[in-house]
């Protein structure tokens, strides 16, 4: 996307996908190895949805006119996408810490690891997905940020994608850990807080 001579808080908004791009790639490399995954038909549909999730909610085609097309009011553009920027860093930093309470558990698809330990600290203390949750939360901001009808399809996209993992993230956790998790699953939330 082109941000330049743009809404200073486009720019933030992409610096913090920047950033949170570079902390995940940079841990990916100490992790355990994987014991088992998820079928590999779910993974190439989760991996088009995403994939094309992404594609819509950054990708800026000036040329076509719907997809750029503004779907805020001219006089709430300005609010509204600084307070997208906000949920946007808040969003990404919670998947950060997420990110690093799971440390060498994390996968970038569903799987268990080798030697997996059920992880219950730090934010998974109230929810089990906090990574889906801060990134449902930074691609709503995204959205709001840029303002723009693509950016609206691709969190959409994005939405559905990661609250499916969400649900098969539960079975095959529930498969490996049976009665820990099934404790774990009642006094946590999915993607939100129980109250």
């Amino acid at each position: 996307m082109n941000t330049s001579g743009g809404p200073v808080w486009v720019a933030v908004t992409m610096a913090a996908w920047l950033v949170c791009g570079v902390y995940f790639i940079a841990s990916a490399f100490a992790t355990q190895r994987i014991q088992s995954k998820e079928a590999k038909g779910e993974r190439a549909k989760d991996s088009l949805l995403l994939l094309g999730g992404y594609v819509f909610l950054f990708v800026q085609l000036p040329a076509v006119e719907l997809w750029s097309r503004p779907f805020l009011p001219a006089g709430l553009r300005e609010p509204l996408g600084i307070a997208g920027a906000a949920l946007a860093v808040v969003g990404l930093s919670f998947t950060c810490w997420a990110r690093a309470t799971l440390g060498r558990y994390w996968s970038r698809i569903v799987a268990v690891k080798e030697d997996h330990k059920l992880v219950t600290s730090g934010p998974y203390q109230w929810v089990r997905h906090p990574l889906y949750t801060g990134l449902l939360t930074a691609t709503l901001g995204t959205a709001l940020a840029f303002g723009a009808w693509h950016g609206l399809i691709g969190a959409a996209m994005l939405w559905t994608g990661f609250i499916g993992r969400a649900h098969r993230e539960d079975a095959l956790m529930a498969a490996r850990f049976g009665e820990e998790f099934a404790a774990y699953r009642g006094r946590s939330g999915r993607l939100v807080p129980r109250l």
